[in-house]
């Protein structure tokens, strides 16, 4: 691509200067001259500065307008042809093979639940998914998200949501001068912290994020993008949806844009966004597992308190002989083999049966094993499950 006419003036004015410079430098030591020291440092260190500060190049803001709005149009009437009225919804990694793919999934009918990770998996090379019926569509602001990433040099998915609260804004503001103000507000939390000059990050009590964009370079194409209803009300503009990109990335959660709203100066833009942390029938399956997990709980007790009698009794049966063998070795002098297969008739141990001391051994050591390997069994099915019934119960409240 040939460079600009301001760019090879530029570049040309720096190559003079520094030339100039270098030769009134190359006098001064040649005849002892001050002044002319002093004149080649000056136009050396200028030229060099105009060498090395290059103007990028940019792109009149007319011309960006003009050529984003009619890909939005052809969405739009894409959509309404089609009859699409399903939330659109921005998906995360996990739901692609490849986690660098940005898909936004729109479906036929409203109220409908997304997809799962593995249904979107089996068919996210298609544009138009059967089942569940809806469309995958790459959002018009894919390629802006690879922007911020490219600027901040990271991967939204390695980060969080407080990473973008505080990058964010310097990203807009600084980084890329696309906006003069971006506000984040964000759940979990009600402290207001200083992200950069005059932006500060909201947080409220909710599962919603609100984005607050003042004076931004896409605040045309944001006027234009209301008019296409199925487009601005869905997606959004491209702006709008790189955030929601970005947001999606950072959450490891589907995002929705709920509303979208401009002043009537058309100078702020206010983005309402909504997690989608559950489906309604996980929800239903959540609540209808909890009675299960009352009786899993009861079961676990019953279990702790029998394996807790099987080692009580195996330790106590042992120490019992352990005791009985050592005081008939001291006291009375008999052998290992005596105390344990010896006959005990007439004594209390006997129980009229003639028990000897090896069968209360091995009676002992059956139920101290049976408690042991109960307890083991039991732990090593606890370390298998996702989470404990406390952290269930905990999530589920």
């Amino acid at each position: 691509m040939k460079k600009s006419k301001r760019t090879r003036s530029a570049k040309a004015a720096g190559w003079a200067m520094l030339g100039f410079g270098a030769a009134a430098l190359a006098l001064s030591i040649l005849y002892t001259h001050m002044l002319l020291a002093f004149i080649g440092l000056g136009l050396a260190f200028w030229g060099a500065i105009l060498l090395y500060i290059q103007p990028e190049d940019y792109t009149r803001k007319a011309v960006m307008d003009a050529s984003l709005l009619p890909p939005l149009a052809t969405l739009n009437q894409t959509l309404q042809e089609l009859d699409y009225r399903g939330d659109a919804a921005y998906l995360p990694p996990k739901y692609f093979a490849n986690p660098e793919n940005t898909r936004v999934y729109v479906a036929k009918q409203k109220d409908l639940p997304l997809p799962s990770p593995e249904q979107i998996q089996k068919n996210e090379s298609q544009l138009f998914l059967r089942d569940p019926q809806g469309v995958l569509l790459t959002p018009p602001g894919a390629e802006l998200l690879k922007l911020f990433e490219r600027t901040l040099e990271t991967n939204f998915t390695k980060v969080d949501l407080e990473y973008l609260q505080q990058n964010m804004p310097r990203l807009f503001i600084e980084n890329l001068e696309i906006a003069e103000n971006l506000e984040i507000e964000t759940a979990n939390s009600t402290a207001t912290t200083k992200a950069a000059d005059s932006v500060s990050v909201l947080q409220a009590k909710n599962d919603t994020i609100h984005v607050r964009i003042t004076s931004s370079i896409f605040n045309q194409i944001c006027r234009e993008t209301a008019n296409l209803p199925y487009t601005s009300e869905k997606i959004g503009c491209p702006l709008c949806s790189a955030i929601a990109c970005a947001l999606t990335k950072a959450t490891g959660e589907p995002i929705i844009i709920e509303n979208t709203q401009q002043s009537v100066d058309g100078k702020t833009t206010e983005v309402t966004y909504r997690i989608v942390t559950a489906k309604p029938q996980e929800q239903a399956e959540q609540v209808s597992a909890k009675p299960l997990e009352k009786i899993e709980s009861r079961h676990n007790r019953f279990i702790n308190l029998a394996n807790a009698l099987l080692i009580l009794s195996g330790s106590t049966i042992l120490a019992w002989i352990s005791w009985l063998t050592w005081y008939d070795m001291t006291a009375l002098g008999k052998s290992i083999a005596l105390i344990f297969f010896g006959s005990r008739a007439g004594e209390i141990i006997s129980l009229g049966i003639d028990m000897r001391i090896i069968y209360y051994f091995l009676i002992g050591l059956a139920l101290l094993l049976s408690g042991l390997i109960v307890l083991a069994r039991k732990r090593k099915h606890e370390k298998k499950r996702p989470c404990t019934m406390e952290q269930a119960q905990a999530a589920y409240q």
